[in-house]
């Protein structure tokens, strides 16, 4: 009787094909776009492009993006006009414009690119903390010295332009995240990305080598931000049959106006649709406790001490 023979490696390769056809689109290119102060107060320990490689490295992570520095709103539109970027990040203090201002050049310029906001403290951007949204620029984040906010900064960005591709085409799971504070997204943020992949790194198997492992991590859950609940309900309709947990405010705006209760009418219908999955509520208010507790979801505290300890476990 004849063997048939079977070419493993083939099959091997088959198994991980999958994984090829995953994050598919990445952050290659970053232009920055920052006042030679606010690059001194920034970069005072370090430029942020070696910041990003020192992250990407220490987490055993693949092709950080290049940064390029413009110095002048004019200077970075010339920069557009002549190279293709992933993504634009600018400081409150430009010398020739504003952030508003040039973020809406850009956008005339190439619509889909991603123009976030990074300051240094809440000083000289109320406008953006009371809406995070407004034109131009899509997202405001916080710089507190954590360079991990910058890996979570490239990372969230591309998890929003790969996160329908890859729960279609691999089942890949979601965290949603509900927090409408730049301030405590820039604090959650790195540490959520950050402990993703090394949770990830810690379940592959040993037996993979460096290629397969770089592979399969690509796999790792999607983090999506949501900054209200009207947001938050899209994403959670939209990506629950990929859903591994939600983390939710108790605080933020439903239906345009600030709602003391948003993140527990919105825990609460979840619960009721799926009992099984993993809710974690955050406030700065401990008595919200008592309302996690009605409705089976983890608590933490964001005033406490031990606040990432908490979140992890």
């Amino acid at each position: 009787m004849a063997i048939e023979e079977i070419d493993f490696s083939r099959q091997i390769y088959s198994n991980f094909r999958i994984f090829l056809e995953l994050m598919s689109r990445k952050i290659r290119e970053v232009l920055l776009v920052s006042s030679p102060y606010d690059a001194f107060i920034m970069e005072e320990d370090g430029t942020l492009a070696s910041r990003i490689i020192t992250e990407y490295s220490g987490l055993n992570l693949s092709m950080p993006p290049r940064v390029t520095r413009a110095s002048a709103a004019r200077e970075a539109l010339d920069l557009l006009e002549r190279r293709d970027f992933d993504m634009v990040i600018v400081t409150p203090h430009l010398d020739d414009s504003d952030p508003l201002t040039f973020a809406s050049d850009v956008k005339k310029k190439r619509p889909g690119l991603p123009v976030n906001l990074l300051a240094y403290g809440t000083r000289g951007i109320n406008q953006a903390l009371q809406n995070v949204s407004f034109e131009g620029i899509d997202r405001v984040y916080i710089w507190t010295g954590n360079s991990y906010l910058l890996l979570a900064l490239v990372k969230n960005a591309e998890d929003k332009m790969n996160v329908d591709n890859d729960t279609k085409t691999a089942r890949v799971r979601v965290l949603i995240l509900v927090e409408d504070s730049p301030i405590y997204y820039s604090i959650l943020l790195p540490y959520m990305y950050k402990e993703v992949v090394r949770q990830t790194q810690a379940v592959l198997q040993t037996g993979l080598n460096e290629e397969h492992r770089l592979l399969t991590m690509r796999a790792r859950p999607k983090i999506l931000l949501a900054h209200d609940f009207d947001e938050a309900l899209t994403l959670y309709n939209h990506y629950r049959p990929y859903l591994l947990g939600v983390f939710s405010d108790t605080r933020y705006p439903l239906g345009g106006t600030m709602d003391d209760f948003a993140g527990v009418k919105f825990l609460s219908q979840i619960r009721k649709e799926l009992p099984f999955l993993p809710l974690l509520m955050m406030s700065t208010d401990p008595s919200n406790s008592e309302k996690a507790r009605e409705i089976s979801a983890s608590f933490v505290d964001k005033n406490s001490p031990h606040l990432f300890s908490e979140i992890h476990d």
